[in-house]
């Protein structure tokens, strides 16, 4: 009557999971965790990582950039393709064999029977997959978030555009100094951090802000400088 999502909901998503063995396990817990919140959370929690956890995330994620299925899944699909594959082409040989022939009731119920069979490990397998989908596009986002930001990330221009604001780039340079280089999961935390920025902006007067938009520097509001004395040294021209 409740479902697992509602009672996640009601602690807040808090699911503690022992330490991973590999950088698979990790991964694939990760991309659980990452399913489960947004991308501001999954940002904050994979930005406390040290360096050697995030590559070691990321080399992970290069070696294998699908999300690995279990292998009761991939069993049971084949599986239950062959039967139904099988059950087919007994359906078909009873058609070429007719249906005067004494065995062709026998071959008919078989196949039925073959295909009734495989049609279940084959459900159970398409189920499960449909079931993970969510794990699938996580594990994705998992891969750019632990990402470093080089020339093959899609997001290297946006952090780039964020970094300008004074903020993020004082962010940007702790991270370097402290951690080492910047991620994927560092460019949503200085998008955040510039949004925050502007919504604080959104927060003061509207006079205050005509005034500051229509006033022009002093250096330009003094006027053009005055003209100055120069001396003239005998014999140059």
């Amino acid at each position: 009557m409740i479902s697992n999502e509602r009672l996640m909901r009601d602690r807040e998503f808090y699911a503690p999971q022992a330490a991973p063995t590999s950088p698979g396990a990790a991964l694939a817990g990760w991309s659980e965790r990452v399913s489960l919140l947004n991308e501001l959370g999954s940002a904050r929690e994979l930005a406390g990582l040290s360096d050697a956890e995030l590559s070691a995330l990321e080399a992970e994620f290069l070696r294998c950039q699908m999300r690995p299925r279990a292998h009761w899944e991939r069993d049971a699909v084949r599986f239950g393709a062959a039967l139904t594959v099988l059950a087919c082409l007994g359906l078909a040989f009873q058609g070429l064999i007719g249906p005067a022939a004494t065995d062709a009731r026998l071959v008919q119920a078989v196949s039925v029977a073959v295909f009734l069979v495989g049609l279940i490990p084959l459900g159970a397998g398409l189920f499960a997959a449909f079931s993970n989908m969510h794990l699938d596009l996580s594990y994705g986002t998992t891969g750019l978030l632990v990402g470093q930001l080089d020339e093959r990330h899609p997001w290297l221009y946006k952090a780039m555009g964020a970094a300008r604001h004074p903020s993020a780039d004082e962010y940007r340079q702790r991270v370097l100094a402290e951690r080492g280089m910047l991620r994927g999961a560092d460019h949503v935390l200085m998008r955040e951090i510039v949004r925050t920025h502007e919504a604080l902006e959104q927060m003061e007067p509207a006079r205050a802000v005509a005034e500051k938009l229509q006033l022009l520097p002093p250096s330009v509001e003094a006027g053009p400088p005055e003209p100055k004395l120069v001396r003239i040294v005998a014999g140059s021209r």
